[in-house]
């Protein structure tokens, strides 16, 4: 049996999509009888901790603080693959594992970041900005583009399914992903319930969202307002939101994994990046013609008022839905498995 081990991270700095995108590739790895087990840091909220598939351990402070024992458990695993998808790996700690690892073990690293010589086997960067493509230097194999982004397994049926725009907006979704440090979603949920009437707004909270009271009390205090109905969902599986934003007229989210699924199912979105690389993720989504990207957070509801109004047009959406649909077809996970699998047999 081939052996996977996954170091990867999630918590309020980095979020958790470098998590879902390894619990994602576990799941089909797993399904074709691949050994996997994780290596995850110890401050990770117990939510997200409890949708990991496998076995893992957890690391102290940071991968690269723990690096000893990493490699001492990485010796004594003797992997096929070490796999990294952390929000950003140095070169120097990764020619220090490349060295100490037993030779048979292949690394793979996921990268957002790019401009640096990665001491890895394969890396795989899944931006959609070229801007980030940039490994000069490294001679590792490189697959680069939003083709390659692990997405779940169930989106690939949303993208062939077809999505209905409707005249006018009936049903929302804000989903600021499994964090939102910034804690948007409060703000949010009084805009919307305040801009729209008669429509439905599902708040989704993430896993390692701190704010969940806080957001249930602000959901209880707009409920009802201009006729609207507001639900709150917490920690809910991926199949449950892919769901929710096909039923949806448009997403508010941030800009990272979930504005990838939004694209490939067809749902409009308005963009709040979170992080800097966010912004140039939703910037690039937008020169292709889906997205609408809030540039200055600091007044949020004049900068979102806007916005709603030109969302609100059946053209708008229509035209988006069909240019979001070209960006992504929900295969990434596919891929990766596939060059995964590959380095294996090798």
């Amino acid at each position: 049996m081939k052996t996977i081990f996954i170091v990867t991270e999630a918590n309020a700095a980095v979020a958790t999509g470098h998590l879902m995108e390894c619990i994602v590739c576990a799941e089909e790895l797993m399904e074709r009888k691949y050994e996997i087990s994780f290596w995850i840091n110890d401050d990770m909220e117990n939510g997200l901790k409890e949708r990991i598939p496998c076995k893992f351990q957890e690391y102290h402070v940071s991968v690269e603080n723990d690096y000893e024992v990493l490699i001492k458990e990485v010796c004594q695993i003797n992997p096929d693959v070490l796999l990294f998808n952390l929000r950003e790996i140095s070169e120097k700690f990764l020619k220090i594992c490349k060295e100490k690892i037993p030779k048979k073990t292949s690394v793979i690293c996921i990268d957002e970041f790019g401009h640096r010589n990665l001491l890895a086997d394969i890396v795989i960067n899944p931006m959609i900005d070229s801007y980030y493509w940039d490994y000069a230097g490294s001679k590792a194999r490189l697959f680069c583009g939003a083709e390659y982004l692990i997405l779940p397994k169930e989106l690939a049926q949303y993208h062939k399914k077809k999505k209905v725009i409707n005249n006018a907006i009936q049903k929302v979704v804000i989903t600021m992903g499994g964090v939102d440090p910034q804690n948007y979603t409060v703000g949010l949920i009084g805009i919307i319930a305040g801009y729209f009437q008669d429509i439905v707004v599902n708040v989704v909270v993430g896993g390692g969202n701190r704010h969940y009271k806080e957001i249930v009390e602000r959901v209880k205090s707009y409920n009802g307002i201009y006729h609207n109905k507001i639900n709150v969902a917490w920690n809910i599986m991926n199949v449950d939101l892919l769901e929710m934003m096909y039923q949806a007229d448009f997403v508010i989210c941030s800009g990272g994994n979930t504005l990838h699924e939004a694209a490939c199912i067809g749902t409009p979105a308005v963009v709040i990046p979170s992080m800097l690389h966010e912004v140039h993720n939703a910037q690039a989504f937008a020169g292709k013609g889906f997205g609408f990207m809030i540039k200055n957070t600091d007044i949020l509801k004049p900068n979102m008022r806007e916005t709603l109004g030109n969302i609100r047009s059946y053209q708008v959406r229509s035209k988006m839905s069909a240019k979001g649909r070209q960006i992504s077809d929900g295969l990434g996970r596919m891929r990766v498995v596939e060059i995964i699998g590959e380095v294996c047999r090798q």
